[in-house]
C-alpha cells in the first residue's frame, strides 16, 4: 500500500512538472489571429447604401511574437472569387474573377500600457489576379468575345499597427502601410464571328490581340481597416 501511495505521489508530481513546463513554454510566445470587421461595422452603423472599398485586401492575419522582446513574424491572406452570369436573350455574359493576396513579414510589438499596444514591421508581398469574361451576342450573326487578364506582382513595404485590448484575449486594432509592387500583366482579347449565309451555311472569322504591359504601384493604405483579434 505504501509503495502504491509513493508511486501515485511521484506520478502526480511528474504531471504537475510537465504541465508547469508546458505553461512556461507557451508564455514565451503570444499568438494573434485577426479578421477584418469593416463589413460588420457597416452593417451595424451604416445608414446608406454606399459600399466604399477598404483598400486593404488582407481579410485574415496571423502573428506570433516573443513575450520577452516583442519580435515576431506575421502573415496576411486575402482571396476574392466572383462568378457572374447574365442572359437577356441577345447577349450571354459570363465573368469569373480570382484574386489572391499574400504577405509575409516580421514585426516588433510594443506594449504601451495595460490596454494599448503597437507594432511596426516589414512585409513581402505576392499578388495574383486572374479575370476572364466571355460575351456571346446572337443576332444576324454570332459574335463571341473572350477577354482574359492575368496579373502577377511582387513587392515589399513597411507597416504599423495599433491595438486596444477589450479583454486579455480579445483585441480590436487598425493598421497603416506603404507598399510597393511591380509585375507583369497579360491581356488577350479573342473575337470569333460566325456569319450565317443565305443558303443555310456559315463561315467563321476570328481575331486575337495580346498585350503584356509591365506594372508598378506604390500604395499607401490608411488606417481605415479594423481587425478583431484573438490573442492566446
Amino acid at each position: 500500500m505504501k509503495k502504491l501511495l509513493l508511486i501515485a505521489i511521484l506520478a502526480a508530481g511528474g504531471n504537475y512538472a510537465a504541465f508547469a513546463q508546458t505553461d512556461t513554454l507557451t508564455k514565451k510566445l503570444t499568438h494573434s489571429v485577426g479578421v477584418q470587421i469593416n463589413g460588420l461595422i457597416k452593417q451595424v452603423f451604416n445608414f446608406n447604401n454606399t459600399n466604399t472599398p477598404t483598400g486593404n485586401p488582407y481579410l485574415l492575419t496571423y502573428s506570433v511574437n516573443s513575450v520577452k522582446n516583442g519580435w515576431g513574424g506575421r502573415v496576411g491572406f486575402g482571396y476574392v472569387y466572383t462568378d457572374n452570369a447574365s442572359n437577356d436573350g441577345t447577349t450571354d455574359l459570363k465573368s469569373t474573377i480570382n484574386q489572391l493576396q499574400v504577405r509575409v513579414g516580421f514585426e516588433k510589438a510594443f506594449k504601451l500600457n495595460e490596454k494599448w499596444s503597437a507594432g511596426v514591421g516589414i512585409d513581402g508581398l505576392a499578388n495574383v489576379n486572374d479575370d476572364k469574361t466571355t460575351s456571346r451576342v446572337v443576332s444576324f450573326d454570332t459574335i463571341t468575345t473572350i477577354t482574359k487578364s492575368a496579373i502577377k506582382s511582387y513587392g515589399c513595404g513597411a507597416m504599423g499597427w495599433l491595438r486596444y485590448s477589450l479583454t486579455p484575449h480579445i483585441q480590436i486594432g487598425t493598421e497603416a502601410s506603404l507598399y510597393y509592387t511591380s509585375g507583369k500583366q497579360t491581356q488577350s482579347v479573342a473575337i470569333t464571328r460566325k456569319v450565317f449565309t443565305g443558303g443555310g451555311g456559315t463561315f467563321e472569322t476570328s481575331t486575337e490581340m495580346k498585350t503584356e504591359p509591365t506594372l508598378s504601384n506604390a500604395l499607401i493604405n490608411l488606417p481605415v481597416v479594423f481587425y478583431l483579434l484573438v490573442r492566446f
